[in-house]
């Protein structure tokens, strides 16, 4: 699997790797450091697991202008690490798909996705949270499955963390505050890399042990290098409701506004008084413009019975996207699960996006995607799904308007083993 991508496999590995040490070697100095010697004995378990998946693709760019269908083969070995005490939860999860692309060769890939989480209640009323990641994906994949929007296919790597604290001030009223940044380098271009960080506060107050109402209050910084920066504040009054241990509803509103930074090229001409040759002089000028809307979330996740549940979600945002431009995202997704037997499973996942983009050369995107597939759980630890995808975007680019379509099946195979190296 190694051999099969443009960039070495071993180099994104070890690249990964080392960030995951990284984050991990912080995040166990800091608990070991300040945790008493019993949190030793926690309760540690690895899991891992492996999925094989053969795909067909009929326009794998997503693309108006050059349409390419392939087969493509998938693996995806994963780890889950865990180790928890009464107080404390520390998990890392780690996933690594090498793609084999049957007529494409240079499209090959590897891909990694790397997690790792550590919460601490120092008391009963103040509790700690951090979380790391390091990312190697695909920009086109990811865009789409983030907002709709298509792109150029570049590999991406991500890197950051987010850091937060929970106090209760009393029973019912809590604070919570955090943030953190996050790195995105494009090594092949063309896009520009992105240094963003963000703070949020979320003050909320608990109504009964179901109902919750809050504010959250959030400031995002993106810098984008040599191209614009982008600077977001937003507030939203929120509502939650539990409906169990497993199911919840979410339903919030508010207002952002943003500021963007950016430069434009002009020219000048100069005519040389002794020569008479004219000269084209180019000037930098900075430029900046605001604009706000209205922001909302919605969010449903329920079993409404035995064998049926949905999860639904709806809003309007402010979204960064990898063209260094401010983008209004309004989006609504949604999921059906039916339990037909023990065994057999059904889902049907539907979604809608629309982007609305700010800024000079912007394009406007209106997405839509249709996903059935089918599960059947041979054993407790073997897998089987079948599956396909419809998309439809309608991309409004000046001067000129796109229709993009794409069709995907595959078949899917993998492999849970039991809970391994468990010390209880």
């Amino acid at each position: 699997m190694l051999f099969w991508c443009r960039e070495s496999g071993f180099h994104v590995f070890l690249k990964g790797l080392g960030y995951l040490i990284c984050l991990l070697s912080v995040a166990s100095w800091g608990w070991y450091a300040s945790l008493p010697r019993a949190a030793v004995a926690a309760d540690w378990s690895l899991n891992p697991d492996i999925e094989a998946m053969t795909e067909y693709n009929d326009n794998v760019l997503f693309s108006h202008v050059k349409k390419i269908d392939d087969f493509i083969a998938r693996i995806t070995p994963g780890i889950h690490i865990q180790g928890r005490t009464e107080k404390t939860l520390f998990s890392v999860n780690s996933l690594v798909t090498g793609e084999k692309y049957l007529d494409n060769s240079q499209l090959d890939t590897i891909n990694t996705h790397n997690n790792v989480l550590l919460e601490h209640y120092w008391n009963p009323r103040f509790m700690t949270s951090i979380k790391g990641m390091f990312v190697k994906d695909e920009t086109l994949e990811e865009e789409l499955e983030a907002a709709g929007r298509p792109g150029l296919r570049r590999p991406r790597y991500r890197y950051g963390f987010d850091a937060s604290g929970k106090y209760s001030l009393s029973d019912t009223l809590s604070l919570t505050l955090g943030g953190g940044p996050q790195y995105n380098n494009y090594p092949d271009g063309p896009y520009a890399d992105l240094t963003s960080w963000q703070v949020y506060l979320d003050p909320a107050v608990a109504l009964d042990p179901m109902d919750t109402v809050g504010l959250f209050i959030n400031y995002d910084h993106a810098d984008y290098k040599d191209s614009s920066t982008v600077k977001t504040v937003s507030a939203s009054l929120y509502y939650r409701r539990d409906l169990s241990e497993t199911a919840y509803f979410v339903l919030g509103g508010g207002y952002r506004y943003t500021w963007t930074e950016y430069s434009t090229l002009n020219f000048t001409y100069y005519v040389d008084p002794d020569s008479g040759l004219v000269f084209i002089v180019p000037a930098k000028k900075d430029q900046s413009s605001g604009d706000g809307g209205f922001i909302f979330n919605f969010e449903l996740e329920n079993d409404w019975t035995e064998r049926f549940s949905t999860i639904a979600a709806a809003g309007r945002e402010h979204y960064n996207s990898v063209e260094a431009t401010s983008t209004d995202l309004t989006y609504a997704r949604a999921t059906f699960r039916y339990r037909w037997t023990d065994t057999i499973s059904s889902s049907l996942r539907l979604s809608y996006d629309t982007t609305d983009e700010v800024g000079p050369g912007s394009r406007d995107n209106n997405n839509i995607r249709v996903e059935p597939y089918l599960s059947w759980a041979l054993s407790p630890t073997v897998t089987v799904k079948m599956g396909g995808s419809y998309r439809y975007d309608r991309e409004d680019a000046r001067p000129k308007s796109y229709n993009i379509q794409r069709f995907r099946g595959w078949l899917n195979l993998s492999y849970n083993w039991p809970r391994l190296a468990a010390n209880h």
